[in-house]
């Protein structure tokens, strides 16, 4: 039967292909399929990687990284650092043009342009998501954001500030200079983030609050790489190269072209194998059978850790969901430490990873937030620092029946005498859509429950609709366990932090056992305290690990590592991408090829070895 309705889904793929219009044999075209929707085009409001996915391609950012993770200019042609006024300056390129979606010219991208995107990511009525990692930055922005937000009821409203005050100027057309609030080491690695990206106010004054509504491809302008030529929610969109872009010579993929499937990681594997498709997510057992077949061996590969995505279970401390799940029970037990810790060291995370990575799931994992290899200093990883070299030192994974069960022993007692309601309902909804996560909710499910008992724990795994899953589902608290992942934005522990503080995670802030008499959270004052921290890196890093080891220890959240093992098929060199561990610069299509025949898994590894000389040979040349 699955052969079957891969048959058909594949004929129907066929067929609307073969009703898109003829492109000329010269023309080179990537195909794929997705199966989750954006809800917006407008780059300077969004939080979703799926979005960000979009916008690198088609907007430039002010620099960017080579396949090697080295900065190169690309709309500025050149920066300049003066420590004592903290100001950057940049030399902007006088030939990078906006195109409209008819693929005709709109203006000249320009300083201005710059200080229209943050004078729009900082009015809080356009609600931007990023606007705090904007204004944590440059001076003057966030006393102007607050200036624009309305008070709470009750609440002063906070003075009205002229954005004269906010430190983005363009000094000319072509030069753009921002100052920051103090000495910020890794600002020049911020700028590949969405929130500085710019945007044309001609346009933006045009289009008004239909400006990035996910409804049509004209609601943007484009400056990157390619345009968005087709834009059919749930149906298709399709990039085609942008003709007018300042580095068109090196955007060698003509066409990308993404169709709509809801069963995209069922059906993929097939139509890959048939040529109708040049990528597909390959599932553990897919792999098996294809790795012993002689006739499909060659056809996938590794997937490349090229993302530094961390992924974990979270704890929330502020659930909103349904009545039927018992939030008000759920509150008192996810305040008591003994019974986080009795989840913390109960969950298989080996057994659950097999999911992903069937052959080394050992391999994905690591126990801290922060990945390994992110930042270092003098060859010291940041995993490997202060109060985290202990957590990472751990050569066993963290599960242990033992530590598990005395938690939960003396959770018993103290959940009982607070009035809880035994067993404790655990909701773990995932996406609909994901196959994956599904399974691995099931083993989650079944592995704790068995090793706990049901009568202490009744885990109800849940599908939610994969439209709006991370507005309705997570961003809602909507969850009383859940998986959850965050990207880094820039190169400093810091970004790390921003799922738990002041974000839409699960509100550490609200963990009653850990505030102080004033109601603040011991969290945030670990993270405050070294974010003050700005003159002294090593000094830096050391603080961030005393935060980060303060949610692990207490098992607040509870670190899973990495979500992407196992086998990709795909005719792209992983290698020929953009790389770095933060911004958006992985999800760029630009500079990459299409490959004859898809790398095998004996030229990955000779590909990554060359790939690793080649960037040890720079490193060496540049010291």
């Amino acid at each position: 039967m699955k052969k079957i309705l891969a048959l058909v889904l594949s004929m129907v793929l066929m067929l609307s292909v073969c009703a898109a219009p003829a492109m000329a044999d010269d023309v080179v075209a990537y195909r794929t399929l997705y199966s989750g929707e954006i809800t917006s085009l407008n780059y300077l409001t969004t939080a979703t990687t799926n979005e960000f996915a979009l916008a690198a391609n088609v907007i430039d950012t002010l620099v960017e990284y080579d396949k090697y993770g080295q900065v190169q200019p690309a709309l500025a042609l050149s920066w300049e650092y003066d420590a004592e006024n903290l100001t950057y300056t940049f030399k902007l390129r006088d030939n990078a043009t906006w195109v409209k979606a008819d693929g005709t010219v709109y203006a000249n991208v320009t300083a201005y342009d710059f200080v229209s995107a943050a004078k729009y990511i900082l009015d809080a009525a356009n609600a931007s998501s990023t606007a705090n990692v904007f204004y944590s930055v440059i001076a003057g922005a966030e006393a102007y954001y607050l200036g624009t937000s309305t008070p709470e009821e009750g609440q002063e409203p906070y003075p009205v500030m002229d954005f004269e005050t906010v430190g983005v100027k363009a000094l000319d057309e072509y030069t753009l200079q921002y100052t920051l609030i103090e000495p910020v080491p890794y600002f020049m690695s911020m700028l590949t983030y969405v929130c500085f990206m710019p945007v044309n106010g001609d346009f933006l004054a045009e289009k008004g609050a239909d400006f990035g509504v996910a409804t049509s491809n004209e609601n943007l302008l484009y400056c990157g790489a390619y345009i968005l030529e087709t834009f059919e929610p749930q149906n298709m969109r399709v990039y085609a190269k942008n003709v007018h872009n300042w580095d068109a010579d090196n955007v060698f993929i003509d066409r990308i072209e993404q169709k709509y499937n809801k069963e995209a990681s069922t059906i993929s594997p097939e139509l890959f194998r048939d040529g109708e498709v040049d990528d597909a997510s390959i599932t553990s057992t897919i792999a098996s059978e294809w790795l012993a077949n002689e006739e499909t061996a060659d056809l996938i590969r590794p997937v490349r850790q090229s993302n530094f995505y961390t992924y974990f279970w979270a704890f929330n401390f502020d659930p909103q969901f349904e009545a039927e799940y018992e939030p008000e029970n759920w509150k008192i037990a996810v305040n008591n430490e003994n019974f986080r810790q009795s989840i913390y060291y109960g969950l298989d995370r080996v057994k659950s990873k097999l999911v992903m990575e069937p052959d080394y799931p050992e391999s994905i994992l690591f126990n801290t937030v922060t990945p390994p290899e992110f930042v270092s200093i003098n060859g010291v990883d940041y995993t490997q620092m202060g109060s985290l070299a202990a957590i990472t030192a751990l050569e066993t994974d963290t599960f242990n029946e033992a530590k598990a069960l005395e938690y939960k022993a003396a959770a018993v007692a103290e959940l009982t005498a607070a009035g809880a309601t035994l067993p404790i309902k655990i909701l773990m909804p995932y996406n609909a859509n994901s196959s994956s996560w599904a399974e691995e909710c099931v083993v989650v499910e079944q592995q704790l429950e068995a090793l706990l008992g049901a009568d202490y724990i009744d885990i109800m795994v849940e599908a939610r609709p994969s439209s709006g899953f991370l507005r309705d589902v997570r961003r809602s608290g909507k969850y009383a366990l859940m998986k959850c992942n965050w990207g880094p934005d820039y190169a400093d522990p810091n970004t790390y932090t921003d799922p738990f503080y002041d974000g839409t995670y699960n509100w550490p802030e609200k963990a009653t056992a850990y505030l102080d008499e004033n109601g603040v959270s011991e969290y945030y004052k670990l993270v405050d305290a070294a974010r003050a921290i700005t003159d002294d890196l090593q000094a830096r890093y050391d603080a961030y690990t005393v935060a980060e080891a303060f949610l692990i220890e207490n098992a607040m959240i509870i670190p899973y590592g990495y979500d992407n093992g196992g086998y990709t098929a795909s005719r792209l060199n992983p290698f020929e991408s953009q790389f770095a561990p933060f911004g958006i610069s992985n999800e760029r299509y630009k500079g990459q090829t299409l490959l004859d025949a898809p790398m095998s898994t004996d030229q990955y590894f000779e590909a990554m070895d060359q790939w690793e000389a080649d960037r040890a040979a720079l490193a060496e040349a540049a010291e």
